[in-house]
C-alpha cells in the first residue's frame, strides 16, 4: 500500500489537479524530506513539461505561504520591486529602494540566491550585511523605510527554496513555478504593492514581446486572486543594464550612479522608471518618473540608502572608490571602426563567471561602450577583473574567441587551411 506522501506525489506527477490540502501535504512531506532529490527534480520537470495553469499557480502560492512564516509590517503602503531575471548588470534594486523610501513608502526588499544571475543581496552584501532575521528587517524598515535583504533566515515559502536548489542543479526554470515563487514570497513579506520587471530580448527568460505579455497576463491573475496589487513593466533587455557585471564592480556602479558621478542612462532610465510606477500605484504623484528622478538628482536617495546601510550593520560613509575589484585585469580591442550593434548576454555572464564571479566579489566586466556608440579601431571595449590571473587569461581567451560584442562591419574570424 502506498503511503499518503508517496500517493499524492504520484498524483502530481501524473499530471492531477490537486486541491490545496494536498498541495499543502506536498509541501510538508517536501519541508520533512520525504522526497529524494530524483523525485524532486521529477515535480520540477513535471510542471516544466506539463505548465501549471493559473488556478493551480494560486494553489500553489496558498501551500507555499502556509507552510512558512509571514511577516507584517504597520502601514498602508507595503510596496517591492522585483526582477524576473535573466539580464546581467541588473543591479537597478540598489537604486529603486532608497528612491522609494525616501519618497515615504516602506519597501522592505528581500531576495533569494538568483539561478542565472547576480542577485540583489549579493550586490548589497557589499555594503552591509544582508542575513537578518525577520525582527532585524521589521526593526530596518521601521526605523528606514526600506531594507535589502536575504531570505535564507526568514523561513519564507521554505519549500520555494527546496526547490530552487534543485533547479540550480538540474538548469530548468518553468515559468509558472517562477510565478509561484515570486508571489509567494511577496504574500509572506506582508507586500500589497508590486512592480514587476520582466526583461525582454535576446539572451533573457523572455525572447519576445508576445512571450513577455502572456507571461505578465498570467502574473496579473494570479495577483489578482491573492489580493496584491501587481503591474507588470516589460523591460529592454537586449544588453546589460549599466555598464558593469559583477558584484563588486555593479555595487560601485549603483553608489556612483546614486552619487551622481558617471551616470549610466540605462541604468537611471529603469531604476526612476520602476520606482515610478510604484509612486503612482500608492497615489502620491500622477508623475511617478519625474518624482523619482528628482529623489534620485536631489540627492535623497543617496542619503536614504546611507541610512539603511547603517541600519543594516554596514559603514554609510562608504565612498563608490572605496569598494574594491580585482587586481589582475585585461581588456579586449576593437578590431574596427564602426558602430556597436549586438552585445551578447550570455556571452558577457560567461566571460564573468570564467573571471571568477560571483563566488570571487571582485570578479566580473566592465562594458565602456553600449549597443549604438561609435567606435575606433583600438577602443577598449570590455574589461575584465579578477583576483586570480589563471581565471583572467581564461576568461580573456574566451571572450577573444567568441566576440561577445559586435561591432557594425566587423570580421568575426577568418579561416583558412592554411
Amino acid at each position: 500500500m502506498l503511503s499518503d506522501d508517496y500517493a499524492i506525489w504520484r498524483k502530481f506527477i501524473h499530471g492531477a489537479n490537486l486541491r490545496l490540502d494536498e498541495y499543502k501535504n506536498l509541501c510538508n512531506a517536501i519541508i520533512n524530506k520525504k522526497y529524494s532529490s530524483i523525485m524532486l527534480a521529477m515535480i520540477i520537470a513535471r510542471i516544466y513539461y506539463r505548465p501549471l495553469n493559473a488556478n493551480e499557480i494560486y494553489k500553489v502560492v496558498q501551500a507555499f505561504v502556509e507552510t512558512g512564516s509571514t511577516l507584517e509590517f504597520r502601514g498602508k503602503y507595503i510596496v517591492d520591486k522585483h526582477s524576473i531575471g535573466g539580464v546581467p548588470g541588473n543591479k537597478v534594486s540598489l537604486i529603486v529602494v532608497p528612491i522609494v523610501a525616501a519618497a515615504g513608502l516602506k519597501i522592505p526588499k528581500t531576495s533569494t540566491k538568483s539561478i542565472t544571475t547576480i542577485g540583489t543581496a549579493e550586490r548589497m552584501s557589499i555594503f552591509a550585511p544582508v542575513d537578518l532575521t525577520a525582527d532585524e528587517i521589521i526593526e530596518v524598515v521601521e526605523k528606514t523605510n526600506g531594507c535589502i535583504a536575504s531570505c535564507d533566515k526568514l523561513n519564507l515559502a521554505p519549500v520555494d527554496d527546496i526547490l530552487l536548489n534543485i533547479q540550480s542543479e538540474i538548469q530548468l526554470n518553468p515559468a509558472s513555478l517562477m510565478i509561484a515563487s515570486i508571489l509567494a514570497k511577496k504574500k509572506a513579506m506582508g507586500i500589497r504593492y508590486l512592480v514587476l520587471d520582466i526583461p525582454q530580448g535576446r539572451g533573457t527568460k523572455v525572447k519576445t514581446m508576445k512571450e513577455a505579455i502572456a507571461l505578465a497576463n498570467k502574473f496579473l491573475i494570479v495577483a489578482n486572486r491573492l489580493g496584491l496589487m501587481l503591474r507588470c513593466a516589460i523591460t529592454y533587455g537586449d544588453q546589460p543594464v549599466g555598464h558593469t557585471v559583477g558584484v563588486a564592480l555593479e555595487a560601485r556602479e549603483a553608489l556612483e550612479t546614486l552619487e551622481g558621478g558617471r551616470p549610466s542612462t540605462s541604468l537611471i532610465e529603469k531604476s526612476t522608471g520602476l520606482a515610478g510606477i510604484l509612486l503612482e500605484m500608492s497615489g502620491i504623484t500622477e508623475n511617478g518618473q519625474n518624482l523619482a528622478r528628482s529623489l534620485l538628482e536631489s540627492g535623497k536617495a543617496l542619503k536614504k540608502f546611507r541610512e539603511i546601510i547603517e541600519s543594516q550593520g554596514g559603514n554609510p560613509n562608504v565612498k563608490a572608490d572605496d569598494i574594491p575589484v580585482g587586481p589582475y585585469t585585461a581588456e579586449v580591442y576593437a578590431q574596427v571602426d564602426g558602430y556597436i550593434t549586438q552585445i551578447d548576454n550570455q556571452c558577457i555572464v560567461e566571460i564573468a563567471r570564467r573571471a571568477g564571479a560571483p563566488h570571487d566579489i571582485g570578479a566580473g566586466v566592465v562594458i565602456p561602450y553600449k549597443g549604438g556608440r561609435y567606435v575606433r579601431r583600438g577602443d577598449t571595449i570590455l574589461r575584465i577583473y579578477s583576483s586570480n590571473e589563471a581565471r583572467l587569461d581564461d576568461a580573456l581567451h574566451f571572450a577573444e574567441e567568441n566576440a561577445p560584442i559586435i561591432i557594425e562591419g566587423a570580421l568575426r574570424k577568418v579561416v583558412s587551411l592554411h
